[in-house]
Protein backbone atom coordinates (compact mmCIF):
# COMPACT_ATOMS: atom_id res chain seq x y z
CA UNK A 1 0.00 0.00 0.00
CA UNK A 2 1.04 3.54 -1.12
CA UNK A 3 -1.45 4.97 0.93
CA UNK A 4 -5.24 4.59 1.69
CA UNK A 5 -6.70 3.76 -1.27
CA UNK A 6 -3.31 3.00 -3.34
CA UNK A 7 -1.86 -0.02 -4.04
CA UNK A 8 1.31 -0.74 -6.13
CA UNK A 9 2.77 -4.04 -7.68
CA UNK A 10 4.50 -5.49 -9.89
CA UNK A 11 2.75 -7.35 -13.45
CA UNK A 12 -0.36 -9.47 -11.68
CA UNK A 13 -0.13 -13.43 -12.41
CA UNK A 14 -3.13 -15.28 -11.75
CA UNK A 15 -2.79 -16.27 -8.65
CA UNK A 16 -2.33 -13.16 -7.19
CA UNK A 17 -5.76 -12.49 -8.69
CA UNK A 18 -7.86 -13.64 -5.28
CA UNK A 19 -5.99 -11.43 -3.15
CA UNK A 20 -6.57 -8.54 -5.49
CA UNK A 21 -10.33 -9.35 -5.22
CA UNK A 22 -9.66 -8.94 -1.60
CA UNK A 23 -9.17 -5.66 -1.80
CA UNK A 24 -12.25 -4.54 -3.81
CA UNK A 25 -10.30 -2.47 -6.44
CA UNK A 26 -12.03 -0.25 -8.39
CA UNK A 27 -9.75 1.05 -10.73
CA UNK A 28 -6.38 -1.19 -11.79
CA UNK A 29 -4.22 1.48 -13.99
CA UNK A 30 -0.77 -0.05 -15.59
CA UNK A 31 2.13 1.55 -16.43
CA UNK A 32 4.11 -0.11 -19.07
CA UNK A 33 4.76 0.97 -23.04
CA UNK A 34 3.86 -2.91 -24.37
CA UNK A 35 0.47 -4.59 -24.13
CA UNK A 36 -1.79 -6.11 -21.09
CA UNK A 37 -1.56 -9.86 -20.92
CA UNK A 38 -5.08 -11.57 -22.18
CA UNK A 39 -5.51 -13.27 -19.10
CA UNK A 40 -5.08 -10.27 -16.87
CA UNK A 41 -7.57 -7.88 -19.11
CA UNK A 42 -9.96 -10.72 -18.94
CA UNK A 43 -9.92 -10.87 -15.22
CA UNK A 44 -10.60 -6.99 -15.11
CA UNK A 45 -13.54 -7.07 -17.10
CA UNK A 46 -15.01 -10.50 -15.37
CA UNK A 47 -14.84 -8.63 -12.79
CA UNK A 48 -15.77 -5.41 -13.62
CA UNK A 49 -12.93 -3.13 -13.03
CA UNK A 50 -12.15 0.04 -14.60
CA UNK A 51 -8.74 -0.42 -16.51
CA UNK A 52 -6.82 2.16 -17.93
CA UNK A 53 -3.15 1.86 -19.68
CA UNK A 54 -0.66 4.46 -20.17
CA UNK A 55 2.42 3.76 -22.10
CA UNK A 56 4.85 5.06 -20.12
CA UNK A 57 8.43 4.33 -21.24
CA UNK A 58 11.38 3.82 -18.78
CA UNK A 59 13.76 5.90 -18.08
CA UNK A 60 17.36 5.07 -19.40
CA UNK A 61 20.68 7.03 -19.70
CA UNK A 62 21.81 8.95 -21.78
CA UNK A 63 18.21 10.57 -23.57
CA UNK A 64 14.96 8.72 -22.58
CA UNK A 65 12.77 10.29 -19.95
CA UNK A 66 9.28 9.54 -18.72
CA UNK A 67 6.80 11.92 -20.16
CA UNK A 68 6.04 14.81 -17.44
CA UNK A 69 2.77 15.89 -18.77
CA UNK A 70 1.65 12.32 -18.95
CA UNK A 71 2.94 11.24 -15.41
CA UNK A 72 1.08 14.27 -14.58
CA UNK A 73 -2.02 12.71 -15.89
CA UNK A 74 -1.42 9.32 -14.72
CA UNK A 75 -0.72 10.99 -11.22
CA UNK A 76 -4.08 12.56 -11.54
CA UNK A 77 -5.99 9.22 -12.03
CA UNK A 78 -3.98 7.92 -9.01
CA UNK A 79 -4.72 10.27 -6.57
CA UNK A 80 -8.84 11.06 -7.94
CA UNK A 81 -10.46 9.17 -4.86
CA UNK A 82 -13.33 8.17 -7.34
CA UNK A 83 -11.22 5.58 -9.26
CA UNK A 84 -9.97 4.16 -5.30
CA UNK A 85 -9.56 1.29 -4.02
CA UNK A 86 -6.84 1.43 -7.24
CA UNK A 87 -3.91 -0.53 -7.77
CA UNK A 88 -1.26 1.02 -10.26
CA UNK A 89 1.56 -1.72 -11.59
CA UNK A 90 3.98 -1.94 -14.33
CA UNK A 91 5.57 -5.30 -15.07
CA UNK A 92 7.90 -5.80 -12.32
CA UNK A 93 6.25 -2.87 -9.96
CA UNK A 94 10.08 -1.30 -9.79
CA UNK A 95 10.70 1.59 -11.78
CA UNK A 96 7.87 3.22 -13.41
CA UNK A 97 5.52 2.40 -10.48
CA UNK A 98 8.74 4.02 -8.62
CA UNK A 99 8.85 6.85 -10.03
CA UNK A 100 5.16 7.34 -9.50
CA UNK A 101 5.28 6.30 -5.67
CA UNK A 102 8.20 8.96 -5.54
CA UNK A 103 6.20 11.68 -7.29
CA UNK A 104 3.50 10.62 -4.68
CA UNK A 105 5.72 11.61 -1.86
CA UNK A 106 7.20 14.70 -3.00
CA UNK A 107 3.51 15.94 -3.44
CA UNK A 108 3.20 14.81 0.69
CA UNK A 109 6.25 16.52 1.22
CA UNK A 110 8.57 13.81 1.77
CA UNK A 111 12.34 14.61 2.26
CA UNK A 112 13.88 13.13 -0.92
CA UNK A 113 16.43 11.32 1.24
CA UNK A 114 13.68 9.34 2.24
CA UNK A 115 12.14 9.27 -1.16
CA UNK A 116 14.98 7.89 -2.61
CA UNK A 117 15.72 5.47 0.44
CA UNK A 118 12.00 4.11 -0.21
CA UNK A 119 12.40 3.79 -4.17
CA UNK A 120 15.81 1.85 -3.09
CA UNK A 121 14.11 -0.40 -1.07
CA UNK A 122 11.81 -1.31 -3.50
CA UNK A 123 14.36 -1.45 -6.26
CA UNK A 124 17.37 -3.73 -4.64
CA UNK A 125 20.27 -3.98 -7.10
CA UNK A 126 18.18 -2.55 -9.79
CA UNK A 127 18.19 1.08 -9.25
CA UNK A 128 18.27 3.37 -11.96
CA UNK A 129 19.95 7.18 -11.46
CA UNK A 130 17.58 8.29 -13.73
CA UNK A 131 14.63 7.67 -11.96
CA UNK A 132 16.02 9.11 -9.09
CA UNK A 133 16.80 12.44 -11.24
CA UNK A 134 13.65 12.23 -12.40
CA UNK A 135 11.59 12.09 -9.11
CA UNK A 136 13.79 15.12 -8.31
CA UNK A 137 13.13 17.17 -11.23
CA UNK A 138 9.34 16.33 -11.76
CA UNK A 139 7.42 19.51 -11.67
CA UNK A 140 4.68 19.15 -13.54
CA UNK A 141 1.10 20.43 -12.24
CA UNK A 142 -0.99 17.81 -11.61
CA UNK A 143 -4.37 18.62 -11.67
CA UNK A 144 -6.74 17.15 -8.84
CA UNK A 145 -9.95 18.04 -7.74
CA UNK A 146 -10.46 19.19 -4.28
CA UNK A 147 -13.41 16.81 -3.82
CA UNK A 148 -12.16 14.07 -4.82
CA UNK A 149 -8.24 14.75 -3.81
CA UNK A 150 -7.05 12.10 -0.95
CA UNK A 151 -7.38 13.46 2.53
CA UNK A 152 -3.81 12.74 3.64
CA UNK A 153 -3.26 15.14 0.37
CA UNK A 154 -5.47 17.83 1.35
CA UNK A 155 -3.12 19.78 3.19
CA UNK A 156 -0.07 19.53 1.37
CA UNK A 157 -0.79 22.16 -1.36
Amino acid sequence: MIAPGIYRSGFPNPRSHPFLLQLGLRSIIYVFDGDCQEYHKQFIQDNQINFKHFRVAANKEPFDEMDHEMVAQLLAEVLDTRNHPVLIHCNRGIRRVGCLVGCIRKMQGWAMTAIFDEYQRFSGTKIRIADQEFIEVFKSLVSIDDQHKPRWLADTD
